[in-house]
Parts: C-alpha cells; sequence; structure tokens
C-alpha cells in the first residue's frame, strides 16, 4: 500500500505565465503565488518589493512591498492548468528567474510519469525533488539510482551544475554561468542536463514503455 509521493518541479515558462515572467526582474524571486479561478478568468496574486519590475495591477501596498494580481483566460494551458486537469493540483507555486517552482502530490510514480511527460510536450521540465510518503511503522522507501546510466558528459554537466549551486533555491549560478564553466552554449547544456535526467527518470519512475534517448 503506498503513502504518496511529494513532488516538485521547475518548469521555464515566461510566455505562458506573467508571474513567472515578473520573476526574472525579482531579486531572489518570487513566493507565496495564489491563485482562483472567478467566471473563466484565472487570477494570480503575488507580491515583490517596491520598486521591482511587475506586472497585472496592484491590489496591495506597504512601506516594502507590492501585491499584484494578473487576470488571464482559462485553459491557455499554463503547468498549473496542466497539472489539475492531471489530477495533481500543485499544493505550492513560487518562481524564480523565469521558472515556476511546483509542488504538488501523486499517487504513485506512474503518474509522476505521465504529468512530467504532459509538461515536458510544451515546457522545460526539470524534477527538482520526489519524496515517497511513509509510515512510522515501516521504513523510508529508497531508490539508489545507477550512475553507470549516465555517459561521462552528462555525469560531468550535473557535477558541475551541482557544485556551482544551480540546482538550489535560490539558485547560485545560472544556466548561462555554468555553460560557460562548461565551455558550451546554454542550449547545449539544457539539452545535456535533461537528457540526464530523463535517464534517471527511466530507472526511478520505471514504465512499461521504453524512454527514447534525448
Amino acid at each position: 500500500m503506498t503513502e504518496g509521493l511529494r513532488v516538485e518541479v521547475a518548469v521555464a515558462c515566461p510566455s505562458h505565465c506573467p508571474v513567472a515572467a515578473a520573476s526574472v526582474d525579482v531579486d531572489g524571486g518570487i513566493d507565496h503565488v495564489s491563485r482562483a479561478v472567478v467566471d473563466g478568468q484565472r487570477l494570480d496574486e503575488y507580491r515583490v518589493p517596491r520598486g521591482a519590475e511587475a506586472v497585472g495591477t496592484p491590489v496591495f501596498e506597504t512601506d516594502d512591498e507590492v501585491v499584484y494580481r494578473t487576470t488571464q483566460p482559462c485553459e491557455l494551458g499554463c503547468p498549473c492548468e496542466r497539472l489539475e486537469a492531471a489530477g495533481c493540483p500543485p499544493t505550492s507555486v513560487r518562481a524564480v528567474d523565469g521558472e515556476l517552482v511546483i509542488a504538488f502530490h501523486a499517487p504513485d510514480r506512474a503518474t509522476v510519469r505521465q504529468v512530467v511527460a504532459t509538461l515536458d510536450e510544451a515546457f522545460d521540465v526539470e524534477l527538482r525533488r520526489l519524496v515517497a510518503g511513509e509510515r512510522r511503522t515501516r521504513r523510508t522507501d529508497t531508490t539508489v539510482v545507477d550512475r553507470t546510466r549516465l555517459t561521462d558528459r552528462q555525469r560531468e554537466v550535473v557535477e558541475t551544475a551541482y557544485r556551482m549551486g544551480y540546482f538550489e533555491y535560490p539558485r547560485e549560478a545560472s544556466a548561462e554561468t555554468v555553460a560557460t564553466r562548461l565551455g558550451v552554449s546554454s542550449s547545449a547544456f539544457a539539452e545535456t542536463l535533461r537528457a540526464a535526467e530523463r535517464a534517471v527518470l527511466d530507472e526511478f519512475l520505471p514504465s512499461r514503455d521504453p524512454v527514447q534517448p534525448a
């Protein structure tokens, strides 16, 4: 009997989400994004330090910060809508450097695999965290990843990104900075990182359908 999974993904979507777009210009990113649907419109609210570049309509202000609200029609296929359609509504949303960092719960690994694949159809997606639920009466569900599934180049890219703080929140190094350290373009870095993530997902989230190489 499973106790479910807690999942966190990062989705690059500045062209689909005004909050993600606004986070590019906010030092440290945007926390505590709230969402609601009213009369077929999706309302997003977020707060930023006073003076920061932002989009939307200000709805609340203090000496230190401003709360903005954005309004968009539903059914635009944004990441949060895709998660809701898959039966995994977001439990928390924050935005940093043009990405939405979304947490949600899933009943099993097959569902996580399906959700990630659905998001990957439209966006660049990075699986940040996956925690298996557990009861106090049983041991933690731990999965050991076979490092040989990664090529030497993929391991170099992942390890360099990790050492430079690319996977931290907030990020200590951007994709461009890591790519420069590796001596490759940002697109080449992203492509290799995604291939490595897929190799790990193929082992951690097994499926009857084989994962095609990137």
